[in-house]
């Protein structure tokens, strides 16, 4: 999630693209065979008002858009996401995806899981969506089908981590996502105070994604940053 609507951008094109956004997101909904209202999911619309409820840290709206979005260009079978929290990017994944895909998604809290699992059912998506409750690592280390889309919205100072181990078993053309990857624009100057760690972490995990062989990788100035990159 974003901490500023300006983090990246100037004021003004923050403005104009926030408001574009918001009518763009009205697509989440179509997705479902659902009439948004006021051109907003009204499913979303509520999992945003309790993520704003509890402090949660979901994804952006724009950043649920790409993922819809890709996930619709892809047509992946698998998809994996790391970091479930209420099941807001597993939810957009599936109805981008359609009919075809699995998506499992990780999250270490139980509390968190339980509350994504009645999110996806509201949802409709109870079969296509897998939340497992476990520490992302684990989960990854264990999944050995191919991945065609991996979502990282986890531990930050695990996403090099998460990285080395997916990568590998991405199947050909795969794709890799990941959101907070500017990490309100700290990653281009000095982090604050107890946060040098997730930087640092994040400063290495846009080297990798921009550097490995066998990706093709950029970062978008997109929400708080979104890492973007294909298997080659």
């Amino acid at each position: 999630m974003k901490r500023a609507s300006d983090a990246i951008l100037r004021s003004d094109q923050a403005a104009y693209l926030d408001d574009l956004h918001r009518i763009s997101a009205h697509s989440l909904a179509v997705l479902a065979g659902l009439e948004p209202v006021g051109a907003r999911d009204p499913l979303f619309s509520r999992m945003e008002a309790r993520a704003a409820e509890q402090n949660y840290p979901i994804s952006d709206p724009e950043v649920a858009c790409l993922l819809a979005l890709l996930a619709r260009i892809c047509r992946p079978r698998l998809i994996v996401e790391l970091g479930t929290n209420i099941g807001y990017g597993a939810i957009a994944l599936a109805r981008g995806a359609g009919e075809g895909a699995r998506v499992v998604t990780i999250e270490a809290r139980a509390d968190l899981a339980e509350e994504a699992r009645g999110f996806i059912a509201q949802a409709g998506l109870s079969k296509r969506i897998e939340v497992r409750q476990e520490k992302a690592l684990v989960a990854l280390e264990a999944i050995t089908d191919p991945i065609d889309l991996i979502y990282v919205d986890c531990v930050k100072e695990e996403y090099p981590r998460y990285l080395e181990i997916a990568a590998p078993r991405l199947a050909p053309r795969g794709l890799v996502v990941a959101d907070n990857v500017l990490w309100g624009g700290q990653v281009a100057g000095k982090p604050a105070e107890g946060e040098a760690g997730k930087v640092e972490a994040l400063r290495a995990f846009n080297l990798a994604l921009a550097s490995r062989r066998d990706l093709l990788g950029i970062v978008l100035p997109l929400g708080d940053g979104v890492g973007l990159a294909v298997k080659i």
